[in-house]
Parts: C-alpha cells; sequence; structure tokens
C-alpha cells in the first residue's frame, strides 16, 4: 500500500486538518516528505507552501496519531526488547525508552522521562503492557533498574548483550538518523510536543515505513484503525 493512502487514510478516521486554501492532499505530502528525512523549509520548498504550513501539518498529524495513545493493537506478544538512549530537549539531557516486539519489529511504546530509575522503568513497562494480551518475556541490557522493575511488577526477564536485542538498538539509529538533521537537539519548551513527534515517527516506523525484513510495514494499519476507532467512539 503506498504511503500516501496509508496517511489518507488515518486522516479521514483522525480528521486532524481544518479545511482551507491549502488542499489536504498537500498536508499529507508535507508530512511524508518530513518524515522522510526533508526539513520544513526543504518541504516547503518542494511543495511551494510556507515552512510553517508544513511545521503546522505535521504538528496536528503528530496531535492526531498520539491522542489514542495506541502504536500497536493489544495481542499475543512473546518477547519483547526494552532499552533506553539519552536524548537532548533545549540542550537538557533527558532519557528516550523504547519497547519493540522482537518477532513482528512493531515498536510497542514510547516514553521521554528526566532521570532513569527502576520507578521510570516500571512505568514505562506498564505502558508496554497495555499491548499485551499476555505476559511477554523482556530482553534487556544490564541497567540495574530494569531487576527492581520487574520483580516489582513480577514479570520476567533476560539480560540480554546482543542478538534479539539488537532490534531496539537498530530502532534508535533509525530515531537518531532522522534527529541528526537538528543535531539531535529537539529545540522545543514543552518535552510533550518532542513525545508526540517521537511518537508519530514510531507510527511511521510501524505502518508506513518499508522494512526491509517483511518488504512491507510491520504493523497492520488496517488493525490500528479498528482499535482507534473503538477507543474513540
Amino acid at each position: 500500500m503506498k504511503t500516501r493512502t496509508i496517511l489518507y487514510w488515518v486522516v479521514s478516521v483522525l480528521k486532524p486538518f481544518r479545511r482551507n486554501k491549502i488542499p489536504a492532499e498537500k498536508k499529507i505530502r508535507a508530512v511524508e516528505l518530513y518524515l522522510k528525512g526533508l526539513s520544513y523549509r526543504q518541504v516547503g520548498r518542494i511543495l511551494g507552501i510556507s515552512r510553517t504550513t508544513v511545521w503546522d501539518a505535521v504538528k496536528k498529524i503528530a496531535e492526531a496519531v498520539y491522542k489514542p495513545k495506541i502504536l500497536a493493537v493489544r495481542k499475543q506478544r512473546h518477547f519483547i526488547a526494552v532499552d533506553e538512549t539519552v536524548i537532548k530537549i533545549n540542550g537538557k539531557q533527558r532519557y528516550l525508552w523504547a519497547a519493540i516486539d522482537v518477532e513482528s519489529r512493531e515498536v510497542l511504546a514510547v516514553w521521554i522521562t528526566v532521570t532513569r530509575n527502576w520507578w521510570a522503568a516500571r512505568d514505562f513497562i506498564l505502558v508496554v503492557l497495555k499491548s499485551c494480551e499476555n505476559q511477554p518475556t523482556f530482553l534487556v541490557d544490564g541497567g540495574p533498574w530494569y531487576k527492581s522493575a520487574f520483580k516489582s511488577l513480577g514479570l520476567n526477564f533476560v539480560h540480554v548483550t546482543f542478538g534479539p536485542r539488537n532490534t531496539i538498538e537498530r530502532w534508535f539509529r533509525t530515531v537518531k538518523e532522522r534527529t541528526k538533521r537538528f543535531w539531535n537537539n529537539f529545540r522545543s519548551k514543552d518535552w510533550r510536543r518532542v513525545h508526540r513527534f517521537i511518537f508519530l515517527f514510531a507510527f511511521w516506523y510501524n505502518f508506513v515505513r518499508i522494512h526491509s525484513r517483511f518488504d512491507s510495514p510491520p504493523g497492520n494499519i488496517t488493525e490500528w484503525l479498528q482499535e482507534v476507532m473503538d477507543q474513540l467512539s
């Protein structure tokens, strides 16, 4: 399925754009080009619109996708890789957490925190479990915060350095390939705006971007839209 078709479906269901002089089709194209790696200014020049219009289109669709707070539908999952990496927001160090289903390659959750401890890990794991019908086994590195977090929740985890856990490392590299265009430093006074961007990027990764292993996106957009409609109805 073409990228713009998927984004058009999302726009049709979530209705993030108001009617004005700029057609929704052009806004969808703007979001597509931006997520592929171009800057607001570059997209504006290609489409003949202002960078502010591009920024607003990305912002609106990010807010719409984030509203139901669903990155992956609830289903049986076996192994989930969890990790965190350092990012910067206005020059200040923050932590980006992510969880990926090792088999399907879907990003199940993303999270941003000021600190990195067992309490933050525990809260994040609870978010991840919303996409699981069962209790999967979690694959983590040697961070001491994980042991306490999983113990408090009574969940199984395995300390893995390489192998299956590489899926999460590759995803972080994909994120940073995109964010290096603004020097991996998010210039925003509101961390929630950064979180919505990361959430939108994870959505793009799950349902729009072609994954080399599957020759298609890892997630099923039809299932996601159905769950979103049930959530918002």
